[in-house]
């Protein structure tokens, strides 16, 4: 039970990390609300995304609920843009699981010393040395809205590895288009395949209707399968 609770909690993490995106600029910025329906093996997981702006900068929240298991994960995040580059300020999660119990942290970006620095339930502090930002899950999905909208269909980003204080390489690249269905409502989307530094692959639909909103995840390996869909647009603009 113990080693099922653990694997749930990464491949949670996987997921969420593929959810939480996609959307903002530094001259059209749309709010929405979007309800998922995300399947973890032969587990669910309800979820609302919530994107707003701030009197300087954005905000994304995630809450989720997997009721069989009465796990729960909140995710906070805020940023800058500047010149289409983002700029992470805050992450925030909390985890509740069974056996495990709860679980907080909180990242906080330090530019001027270059750190970034996890305090609460886990504490670790790295160092970067480059222009490539390491980016928590949300961040770097807003950064991905970012080179699509700017017509960049092959690029690399930084992700932090939250439970270890440590960041690994991951390539994105455009192979394809195919229009989804939500509500009855068709969406036209770019189609992305996602490469970790394990040689991982997970597959990604970006809507470009939607301005480029992260509506559906596809990872097929058979020692994590997971499939994350936009069930509904509550709002949007």
């Amino acid at each position: 039970m113990k080693k099922f609770i653990k694997s749930f909690k990464k491949y949670l993490i996987i997921a969420l990390v593929s959810v939480l995106a996609l959307d903002a600029n530094e001259s059209g910025i749309y709010e929405y609300e979007i309800r998922f329906k995300n399947k973890i093996g032969p587990l669910s997981i309800d979820g609302l995304k919530t994107f707003s702006k701030k009197e300087e900068g954005f905000e994304v929240t995630f809450t989720g609920k997997n009721r069989i298991l009465n796990a729960e994960i909140m995710q906070e995040s805020e940023f800058n843009l500047t010149n289409s580059k983002v700029f992470p300020k805050y992450y925030a999660q909390y985890i509740k699981l069974p056996i495990k119990g709860q679980q907080n942290q909180n990242i906080s970006f330090d530019y001027k010393n270059r750190k970034i620095a996890s305090s609460g339930d886990i504490n670790w502090v790295i160092s970067f040395l480059t222009d490539d930002i390491p980016m928590d899950p949300i961040s770097s999905g807003f950064q991905i809205r970012q080179n699509l909208r700017m017509g960049i269909e092959e690029f690399e980003i930084n992700l932090i590895k939250l439970d270890e204080g440590t960041f690994y390489n991951n390539s994105f690249k455009v192979i394809g288009s195919e229009i989804l269905k939500i509500k009855d409502v068709n969406y036209p989307c770019k189609v992305l395949e996602r490469t970790d530094e394990k040689g991982g692959k997970s597959i990604y639909y970006v809507a470009e209707t939607l301005d480029f909103i992260l509506i559906k995840v596809s990872d097929e390996r058979k020692e994590r399968k997971i499939l994350i869909e936009a069930e509904k647009i509550l709002s949007f603009g």
